[in-house]
């Protein structure tokens, strides 16, 4: 006959070989129908309007580069390899810190576009997002309006000239957007930082620009302006 205190330790082990297995199996399921997906960062930089404009031999405009908390998200090399059309993506460094220049090659312009993408350990906080997503910044160019806020700044080479009277704008679009991560079926919100600046004939140099957050909580919303989700957390 088998003692009692054997046969009541022999459950135990089987109830808890029994629990442990169902642990395994649902966590291999959970994992199966809701696996981590990393989430990634993409920046995409876009000029046209080009076509109706002239310039050097080589052409160089330069646009702001995104950053979290200060720091450039992408390094000089990986902007180097950005994938692009008709360009070549090259940082430079300006008195206020790195910046993308876009060097175009020829008289006669096209239009151009640049654009990379990686993923991330960590997802941004909304107060990261907020702070200023696009380096550098400059309060100078704003001292005449006697504004202390910083703003990035794109810059058109005083050589660019249109080769009409009819000349359309230049149109710059810059997006940088934050894809968040899913884990066992969460999707941590996605952030979209655009820059979208119409630049009429002859205006050239140092220009500031403003960039609009926007804000979806799932992959299958529209994005829509921040400012109406103040309290996401």
């Amino acid at each position: 006959m088998v003692p009692p205190i054997i046969s009541f330790l022999g459950k135990v082990v089987g109830v808890s070989l029994l629990v442990i297995t169902i642990v395994a199996i649902g966590g291999n399921i959970l994992v199966h129908y809701y696996p981590t997906v990393s989430g990634h960062y993409s920046y995409v930089v876009s000029i046209t309007g080009l076509s109706d404009y002239q310039g050097d031999p080589i052409t160089e405009i330069v646009v702001p580069i995104p950053a979290i908390g200060g720091s450039p998200i992408f390094s000089e090399k990986e902007l180097q390899r950005m994938v692009s059309d008709n360009c070549t993506p090259l940082p430079v460094m300006t008195k206020d810190g790195e910046m993308l220049a876009l060097r175009l090659v020829g008289t006669n312009l096209t239009d151009i576009s640049a654009a990379i993408s990686r993923d991330f350990s960590k997802d941004p906080s909304l107060e990261e997002v907020q702070e200023g997503v696009f380096v550098p910044t400059s309060s100078r160019l704003f001292e005449a309006r006697n504004s202390s806020d910083d703003f990035p700044y794109i810059i058109i080479p005083d050589s660019l000239h249109p080769i009409s009277n009819h000349s359309s704008p230049i149109l710059v679009s810059i997006n940088f957007s934050v894809s968040g991560s899913r884990t066992f079926g969460e999707h941590r919100p996605d952030y979209l930082v655009s820059i979208v600046e119409q630049i009429p004939p002859g205006r050239t140099g140092v220009i500031p620009v403003e960039p609009r957050i926007y804000y979806r909580e799932s992959f299958r919303e529209a994005f829509r302006p921040l400012e109406e989700n103040v309290s996401i957390n």
